[in-house]
């Protein structure tokens, strides 16, 4: 399948050749999926000798992780208060020290493979709709504060107006280690360095099936059989497009986000927006996110279509909530439009564990995957090579089916409802 015309596939670097599979195969560590998981897996694995192999149904990066906002965020889904609050504070410290471990591999790798995907430490501002969401970020900062990290700082509403070039909120958080990437650029970086490293990289190579047999795994693609010793499942929001015989696609709920760019702006035009070139995500319950992409465009995305397919109303709808958010922009020309999915949990957090012996997976970053795909991939890794990694309550142990899965929808609708009216009363 075609890559959908974003801003980044119209900006991307060429993309690696990478054959398809032409004959029957065998391998240590089979993958499927060539996203940031299924490639961070096999980067490790590389770097312990391990023979692996990728089979990716469509492209290098054709699922979210070439779609995405491309915002490297130091920041849970959950707040750190309410982590701290629930999990305990040793274990909430745990998860702090994973996060910045995580953002430590994505920036290894970029430098490691010279990945030219414009990989820079921005700062991230996490944007207040209300006044609950200033009171929750003060929370944030003092509790970071209190474990010795001091470098998120709170915004006032002035600060957060001159750094973001917006009225529409009450105040901020920034921090100023989290960063940006060129989504699609990274990934295709990073394929193009494992197979550098001799991974086989197969694309538009789909697994139809997959057996654990007495002496290991056989999986049935489109294209040949291969034989492994172990799988690594690395398919988060896209699960459910092939059926080949796990539950992992009712552990998560796919949830589509999309995103619009204008035109290339002129320095003028751009001069009040985002001037220390920031990104932001805001606190909303259906939330809102923005930051400058290639070209002096300003790159806006939010909630999707709840059914997954496209339609002009739901780009119709973001590009009013653009227009709220900077009036400037009002009349200003929209150049792309695209949709992708993210995975999202019940307890918003990714989660990497085995469905057998033989057979281990992560998925379900809700988001938050140009970050913590790196740590859950190289925890995949280490799955495959008989270690025990220990990633806290994003380890499988609480990770269990979705209720009424089958019949998620109307129920989706309604929290989708309910949150847009949290949203609109700033709660």
């Amino acid at each position: 399948m075609e890559h959908p015309q974003s801003v980044w596939l119209t900006t991307a670097n060429p993309a690696p050749r990478l054959p398809q599979l032409e004959r029957d195969g065998q391998t240590d560590v089979a993958i499927i999926g060539a996203g940031y998981t299924g490639l961070s897996a096999a980067h490790h694995l590389a770097g312990a000798g391990v023979a692996c192999m990728v089979l990716e149904a469509n492209d290098v990066g054709w699922g979210g992780s070439g779609r995405n906002g491309g915002m490297a965020v130091l920041r849970y889904k959950t707040s750190w208060g309410a982590l701290a609050r629930d999990l305990g504070e040793e274990r909430t410290r745990a998860l702090h020290r994973l996060l910045f471990s995580a953002f430590d591999l994505l920036e290894a790798a970029v430098s490691e493979y010279r990945i030219d995907c414009g990989f820079v430490r921005c700062g991230q501002i996490t944007a207040a709709n209300g006044r609950r969401a200033v009171a929750m970020l003060r929370a944030d900062v003092a509790w970071l504060s209190s474990i010795g990290d001091h470098v998120p700082r709170m915004l006032s509403a002035d600060a957060t107006r001159e750094l973001t070039g917006t009225d529409a909120y009450l105040g901020g958080y920034l921090d100023t280690r989290a960063g940006a990437i060129h989504p699609l650029n990274y990934v295709r970086g990073l394929a193009a360095g494992v197979a550098g490293r001799g991974v086989p990289i197969f694309v538009g190579t789909r697994v139809d099936t997959v057996r654990d047999e007495n002496n290991g795994i056989v999986l049935v693609t489109s294209r040949g059989v291969v034989r492994a010793k172990q799988l690594l499942i690395a398919t988060n929001a896209y699960t459910d497009l092939v059926k080949f015989g796990t539950d992992l696609g009712s552990r998560i709920v796919p949830v589509s986000t999309s995103i619009v760019t204008t035109v290339p702006l002129p320095d003028a035009a751009l001069a009040a927006i985002l001037p220390a070139r920031n990104v932001v995500s805001d606190t909303r319950h259906l939330l809102n996110y923005f930051r400058l992409g290639p070209g002096n465009r300003v790159l806006f995305g939010g909630r999707g279509s709840l059914t997954g397919q496209e339609t002009p109303d739901v780009y119709a709808g973001l590009e009013r909530k653009l227009i709220a958010t900077f009036p400037t922009l009002d009349g200003v020309a929209i150049d792309h439009r695209w949709s992708g999915k993210v995975a999202v949990t019940l307890d918003d957090f990714p989660h990497v564990g085995r469905l057998s012996p033989r057979i281990a997976y992560a998925i379900g970053y809700g988001g938050r995957g140009v970050v913590l795909t790196n740590l859950l991939g190289k925890a995949l890794a280490e799955l495959a090579l008989g270690q025990s990694p220990e990633l806290g309550p994003m380890s499988a142990a609480a990770f269990s089916r979705i209720p009424l899965h089958a019949v998620r929808l109307p129920a989706m609708k309604a929290v989708a409802g309910y949150y847009g009216l949290l949203d609109q009363l700033k709660l």
